[in-house]
């Protein structure tokens, strides 16, 4: 893979994100403090709600993780074009301290990643995961992968893309999805959640909280946050209640890059879609 092909990859992803916006690569604006022109990777502005909005997109193509400079050195960016949001994105991670500059500073900076390693045996950017008479279209979010390897409660795995899932499990990186069909004792996302809460809530210390997911026309949606002390992240569980069956897919997440990796689990929620699955 070139620059050409990581820049039009990153391109595409927030045409998909931002369909309304106009996005402009390789964009020049004056700095509101600096008084020069300002060169941006890719430039993304729009309305929403009656509200103008900027976002700087940073894509950094090298074969090292991104340090604290490079992150100061975006956020001075991002506040001289007076943007509401940056995205900097890296092909090989940040270093802790890079991560810990971005999260602690209170300019909306996400870091992101897109890994252009080759796919290893079971990986995809999209797949068919199913279980009994039910399954779905599950379409990777943006620097991830999908892991097809069946494992114990798990119908398929979510990482980022370049790892193995043993290695994002080192990171407390990754999801993993399954299905719920409706029966008695679970017939909708409510009563779900109930019957889960019931496990939960046995683990000393739990702190559970619901919140409301992504709006779909075809389906209602719910997110839960688990905190406790026996997992090493909090546990994000986005639902997607289906006529048939609950699809569910859970996220953990370090701290630090919870808000990037929410709008991946957002993403999943958003665009995967029913289907019914026939044995012969």
């Amino acid at each position: 893979m070139d620059w050409k092909q990581y820049e039009e990859e990153i391109a595409g992803y927030f045409r998909m994100e931002y369909p309304d916006a106009t996005l402009t690569p390789d964009a020049k604006l004056r700095g509101k403090f600096s008084k020069i022109e300002r060169q941006i990777d890719l430039l993304i502005e729009g309305e929403m709600a009656d509200f103008r909005f900027r976002v700087v997109v940073d894509g950094k193509y090298r074969d090292k993780k991104i340090d604290i400079n490079d992150v100061e050195a975006f956020i001075g960016l991002v506040r001289d074009v007076e943007a509401n949001k940056g995205v900097m994105i890296s092909t090989e991670g940040y270093s802790s301290a890079a991560m810990n500059r971005a999260y602690y500073d209170d300019s909306g900076i996400e870091l992101d990643v897109l890994n252009f390693k080759e796919l290893d045996q079971f990986h995809a950017f999209g797949a068919v995961p199913y279980s009994g008479k039910y399954g779905v279209i599950l379409p990777a979010p943006f620097g991830w992968i999908i892991d097809g390897t069946r494992r114990k409660g798990m119908v398929a795995t979510l990482y980022q893309r370049g790892r193995t899932l043993e290695s994002a499990g080192e990171a407390r990186e990754w999801m993993y999805i399954n299905f719920w069909t409706k029966d008695e004792a679970a017939s909708d996302i409510d009563s779900l959640n109930k019957l889960q809460e019931s496990y939960l809530k046995s683990m000393p210390g739990t702190e559970i909280e619901l919140q409301d997911g992504p709006v779909r026309r075809d389906a209602k949606t719910r997110l839960r946050l688990v905190k406790a002390p026996a997992y090493p992240t909090p546990e994000y569980t986005g639902f997607v209640e289906f006529d048939e069956f609950i699809f569910f897919c859970v996220l953990f997440t370090p701290k630090e890059l919870e808000q990037k990796n929410l709008r991946k689990l957002r993403y999943i929620m958003r665009s995967v879609l029913p289907l019914q699955v026939r044995h012969e």
